[in-house]
């Protein structure tokens, strides 16, 4: 049975034996941090180095390749200037859904602003509205597509519930809670997509139109 507690307590370890006072920030992000992980979950770590290197990639590869279970390892890794001048529109997620296993991430990185907040719902939205109506014309079997499409609605709906209630709320199903309407119906499809009856043309189509209204708004 996978632990995670001892697995990230490995690599952790392992990450600072190499990099030693090189690591800046080490951290954990995804279902795993929300609580909401399975069987099939990646583990979705952050390293920030002072700065990254092509072999500070090669290094870091060979220490995921030694876990175990290493086929999990998932996540960011990124140097510190890089980091402090990412697009803040990118780093709303990031910011609030990282939990520290070494380091402060405030040191590094301010909170998003509203305007900011914003901007990551626009471009997500965007980018969803495309990627649906791509794997709708393009995707042999869409269908294999649409569950990773709906979990993309819950980070704009996290990020929109943020900017009405300026409170940040992880896991989807207590977002759910707080939701009504065509909100509501969507993440609800996005936690229990192996429960919907809808068809597959009905559900690209509920989930264009849900975007279409974020980005002509």
């Amino acid at each position: 049975m996978f632990n995670l507690e001892d697995w990230l307590e490995e690599i952790v370890g392992k990450i600072r034996g190499h990099f030693c006072k090189r690591v800046v920030f080490l951290g954990l992000q995804g279902s795993y941090k929300r609580g909401e992980a399975t069987a099939a979950s990646d583990v979705d770590v952050v390293v920030i180095l002072d700065e990254l290197r092509i072999e500070d990639l090669k290094a870091y590869r060979e220490i995921v390749r030694s876990m175990p279970d290493y086929e999990k390892a998932c996540g960011f890794i990124s140097g510190r200037a890089e980091l402090q001048n990412w697009s803040k529109s990118d780093l709303f997620q990031f910011y609030f859904e990282t939990e520290s296993l070494y380091g402060d991430l405030t040191e590094l990185i301010a909170p998003p602003e509203k305007d900011d907040i914003r901007r990551t719902v626009k471009l997500s939205a965007e980018a969803l509205y495309h990627a649906a109506c791509h794997s709708f014309v393009f995707d042999e079997n869409p269908a294999e597509t649409l569950s990773s499409l709906y979990k993309m609605t819950f980070f704009i709906l996290q990020a929109e519930y943020y900017l009405k209630n300026n409170v940040y709320i992880s896991t989807k199903k207590e977002l759910l809670t707080s939701l009504t309407g065509a909100d509501y119906e969507i993440l609800q499809t996005c936690i229990n997509m192996n429960l919907v009856e809808n068809g597959i043309d009905e559900m690209y189509e509920r989930l264009i139109n849900w975007c279409s209204v974020r980005i002509c708004t």
